[in-house]
């Protein structure tokens, strides 16, 4: 654009450069901005009154071990860990059955797809896991096995259900309503978010990655074992307790707290585990949304290490 050549053409082209410098600086802001806004991380740690505000949008499951009959989320659909396992941890199988299976995910196949389904889930719709800061974590866990799965948006919700309750969000009592339609659920293994058996005895001679262990002190020095058949933990593992997640009123610990308890290795990724990969997956997406590291979670954890007499356990200190 050639300049005017009089003083007040001379202004007002001044005033429409200006003019088109303000605009372009506001169209990259814009930009940058719906950028941030459709950029979706698939882990989320949400609280109630946000959940509120588009409630609808969620598949809600709730991932509570007890209490669904006396109250759940308006809608929820109940998930136990338990019952998405490579083999069902119950009493039976502690007598009979096969340690190295109770904290695998199932076998990605057409049946496991059916069930995720039935639940009327689908891996791009977003998803909301509800639990209590009372439990083991459990909400974490079926998080976990979902973004496992492939889901592409999962949140947990902050607070757990008492949270639900105290922000007066709907509630239902008893059975679960069958979901409004049949989800559309479709399998892509994230192999990032697993370690598996040889990951984690790799790892013991390279030292490439933390081991994070969220157990109990007790657990962790060998005074208390779950079901598993020694005890103690992995060489080099740093102690996270799946109670140091929760702040007293039951919200979850802050990145600045679980930057602290991560320790001075906290931007590398991290190997976490427990007894069957409960706790463990909770640690590991809470590092992820509140940190921005995604972390392998061991499914198979102490159930299976302590079964394998000739891998190492440290009792005590």
């Amino acid at each position: 654009m050639p300049k005017p050549k009089n003083e007040q053409a001379s202004l007002l082209f001044q005033t429409s450069r200006n003019g088109a410098r303000l605009i372009s600086v506001l169209i990259a802001v814009y930009s940058t901005s719906v950028h941030a806004a459709t950029k979706t991380d698939p882990i989320h740690v949400v609280s109630a009154q946000e959940i509120n505000l588009y409630l609808e949008k969620f598949t809600i499951i709730d991932a509570r071990e007890s209490g669904f009959r006396d109250g759940h989320p308006a809608g929820a659909q109940a998930m136990d860990w338990k019952d998405w396992t490579l083999e069902k941890p119950n009493f039976l199988h502690w007598l009979i059955g096969h340690p190295e299976n109770w904290g695998k995910v199932p076998l990605p196949n057409e049946t496991l797809r059916d069930r995720l389904r039935a639940l009327g889930l689908s891996e791009k719709a977003p998803i909301l896991v509800v639990g209590s800061p009372r439990g083991w974590g459990e909400e974490g866990r079926i998080a976990w096995n979902l973004l496992y799965w492939g889901a592409q948006d999962v949140s947990l919700l902050d607070g757990g259900y008492p949270a639900w309750v105290a922000a007066k969000l709907p509630i239902e009592k008893g059975l679960a309503r069958p979901p409004q339609k049949i989800g559309t659920f479709t399998l892509h293994l994230d192999s990032d978010r697993i370690a598996k058996l040889n990951d984690v005895k790799n790892n013991l001679t390279t030292r490439d990655r933390p081991l994070l262990d969220a157990r109990s002190p007790e657990e962790f020095l060998g005074k208390r074992m779950e079901a598993q058949k020694r005890g103690g933990h992995l060489p080099g593992a740093k102690l996270i307790s799946v109670s140091e997640l929760y702040q007293p009123n039951g919200y979850y610990v802050n990145a600045a707290k679980l930057s602290a308890l991560y320790g001075a290795r906290a931007s590398k990724s991290a190997i976490t585990y427990c007894v069957g990969g409960v706790r463990s997956a909770l640690l590991a997406l809470l590092i992820e949304a509140r940190l921005g590291i995604k972390v392998a979670n061991y499914d198979a954890s102490i159930w299976e290490w302590s079964n394998e007499t000739n891998l190492p356990l440290i009792s005590g200190q």
